[in-house]
């Protein structure tokens, strides 16, 4: 296995700080790197009892000064120990870099692996590192380079559960995706179907065109909006969400874009609508579908010139405003039926993002049924995992309700359940057990196959043999052989 750091033989003094008796018997010794990496050195010294214990380690850098830092004694051989580095900052690390460079011997051996480099490669042809040490870029990406190696070299020690851990770090606390808002767990997974929706969510959050989110009932919609409005420039503005499905049609108009005072029944004083409210901000549609094709032609008006009219006004304001929208209808159908404008679809689905079902997230399943029982057992202070039966129960679900039937399910279990370990019937999980006795075998439903599509290319082709040969992409022969084995 070739180093993931390069390392050089250096005579640079280090001062060993040793704790042996909980912060009262602290001994400092004198001794020096022999051999010095970024990640870590060979100090010949004897720190006695130090063994895989924490240490301070002060040296003094040419040029750069004192450093002090935590190493880990990794083992301990005649002439000293091994130390792994601790908590090297990213300015300390730099410095040290160029300590290690000018210290580097001018020799044609690739420092990770120890092969020979007589041609003077930029790149190691064995070990693939990059050799172009002197590189103003270099250290940056060897930084990214290692990352990448370290994990490889930890991933088989990684649970389902660790890699949601790394996966979910990155996407919330490096990429900020969901970060900071009320709600974040929908966005738990790693299924190639949610990664392409952090994806694509950070491609459009910094634009203002409008974005039209599609998928079933409790797939995060709602969610998604917000990660975009999170990530956009207007974030520091209103985020407006109305559902067009739970408000009456007659009541809709006026709640959209407001009326004036007299202007119907009930209007007893002006009232600014929801466009208005989210100016500077965005709004969020949510079952854009249910909208009648009265308030489509408003709404399409108003996405061509960003005017709101209140009911009852003859004048217009100018707003800024974003708009996203949100269905689990199949608009083209719609427009086929003559329930939806053709136009207002075209308006509204500049960019489209497809939010997958649950069944079709994979081993999503359980991370997001292990992250709910996560959540929920420590905000109720209990203990609580998951049975074999029921991990198997949460895979074979299809999970109708998606992430919300995942969440109501995976708590009512939590709260209901006296055991620490929850079952299938916890879950409220009925799936159904296979009848062994009516299942067919694999070579029984092949022979059928065979036979038939055999049947069907002798009469297509009047039992020419060469033609059913050409026609099934097999071999005269072959096609005797199976007409003998289904006496055909």
């Amino acid at each position: 296995m070739s180093r993931l750091d390069v390392r050089c033989d250096v005579e640079l003094p280090v001062c060993v700080l040793v704790d042996n008796n909980g912060g009262k018997g602290i001994t400092e010794t004198d001794a020096k790197f022999s051999s010095l990496s970024l990640s870590g050195g060979f100090i010949d010294c004897n720190v006695s009892s130090a063994e895989s214990k924490v240490v301070g380690l002060k040296y003094n850098l040419p040029r750069y000064g004192e450093f002090e830092i935590l190493g880990e004694i990794l083992r301990a051989e005649n002439n000293g120990v091994a130390a792994r580095f601790y908590n090297l900052n990213r300015d300390a690390k730099i410095k040290l870099w160029d300590y290690i460079k000018d210290n580097l011997n001018d020799d044609i051996s690739c420092p990770y692996c120890g092969k020979k480099n007589t041609q003077k490669l930029s790149r190691c042809d064995r070990c693939n590192w990059n050799l172009n040490f002197y590189s103003q870029d270099y250290i940056v990406e060897h930084e990214k380079e290692s990352f990448i190696n370290r994990i490889n070299q930890k991933s088989d020690q990684f649970s389902l559960e660790d890699i949601y851990k790394v996966l979910n770090f990155v996407d919330v606390e490096v990429l900020n995706i969901g970060k900071n808002l009320d709600m974040n767990e929908e966005f738990v997974g790693s299924s190639k179907g949610i990664l392409n929706v952090f994806s694509m969510i950070r491609k459009v959050a910094p634009t203002d065109i409008p974005v039209l989110i599609t998928g079933a009932s409790g797939t995060g919609k709602e969610l998604t909006a917000m990660a975009i409005h999170e990530r956009s420039q207007r974030k520091t503005n209103p985020f407006v969400p109305i559902n067009c499905a739970a408000i009456p049609e007659n009541l809709l108009e006026a709640e959209l874009f407001g009326h004036e005072k007299g202007s119907f029944t009930g209007a007893y004083a002006n009232k600014i609508g929801k466009f208005e409210y989210a100016d500077g901000g965005t709004i969020f549609l949510d079952e854009i579908g249910e909208l009648s094709l009265n308030l489509q032609s408003k709404l399409l008006r108003f996405l061509e010139d960003k005017i709101v009219e209140r009911i009852g006004s003859n004048n217009g304001k100018k707003v800024d405003v974003r708009l996203l929208a949100a269905t689990n209808a199949d608009i083209k159908t719609a427009i086929a039926k003559g329930t939806f404008r053709k136009d207002l679809f075209y308006r509204l689905d500049v960019f489209n993002i497809n939010l997958p079902p649950v069944r079709d997230r994979g081993e999503d399943k359980v991370i997001l049924a292990r992250y709910f029982l996560n959540k929920f057992s420590k905000e109720m202070n209990l203990s609580r995992t998951f049975s074999t039966d029921a991990i198997d129960a949460i895979n074979s679900y299809d999970w109708p309700g998606n992430v919300r039937e995942i969440i109501n399910k995976v708590r009512r279990a939590v709260v209901i359940s006296k055991e620490s370990v929850l079952t299938p019937a916890d879950l409220d999980l009925d799936v159904p057990a296979m009848d062994m006795n009516s299942i067919t075998s694999l070579r029984e439903i092949r022979y059928s196959i065979e036979k038939q599509k055999l049947i069907e290319a002798l009469k297509h082709c009047n039992n020419n043999i060469s033609k059913v040969a050409r026609v099934l992409g097999i071999s005269r022969p072959s096609v005797y052989s199976l007409r003998k084995k289904y006496n055909i």
